[in-house]
């Protein structure tokens, strides 16, 4: 704690103003387009608190952020998951955003999203398991990682996680 200065800053979220779309920020952070919320990559989520519950687990906090538009239009409720074994010290480092359904509408998501992303991105990189159903996509814009998994293990599942991978 004595030498929190010398921690190399990033800056707290941002109401932002500018004119780039959330696309276009994609590698500096994320826009949340609802509320013009900007929170770049690597902040510590701590500082100014901008999600709306924190849910402790033995190995991870889970910081829920709501209902949100990112992607230029796309809503769906986000989370972070902040993994005690990943984390550096006591900071809570803003590395991804993500989206996890288990209902029947599952497959109805995966197709929304992916027709959103697809738009947006191009198209992206298949795998798919044959034997199981499964299906992952991932489109990359430089450093920045969107992967959207649809799984038919158990029973329908979709998976959308966006992460800066650096």
């Amino acid at each position: 704690m004595l030498f929190n200065f010398l921690k190399r800053g990033i800056e707290p979220s941002v109401n932002y103003t500018g004119d780039k779309n959330g696309c276009e920020l994609i590698n500096e952070g994320i826009l949340f387009e609802d509320e013009a919320i900007f929170l770049k990559w690597g902040l510590d989520i701590e500082t100014d608190k901008r999600y709306i519950r924190k849910e402790y687990r033995a190995d991870r906090i889970i910081y829920h952020w709501g209902e949100r538009t990112v992607l230029n239009g796309l809503t769906l409720y986000f989370k972070t998951i902040c993994w005690d074994h990943k984390q550096h010290g006591d900071t809570k480092a803003f590395e991804s955003i993500d989206f996890l359904s288990e209902d029947i509408g599952a497959e109805t998501i995966f197709e929304k999203a992916k027709k959103h992303i697809t738009e947006l991105l191009g198209e992206p990189k298949l795998e798919e398991d044959v034997k199981q159903g499964d299906i992952a996509l991932e489109w990359k814009v430089k450093a920045v990682r969107i992967s959207l998994n649809l799984f038919y293990k158990d029973r329908e599942k979709v998976h959308l996680e966006i992460g800066w991978w650096l």
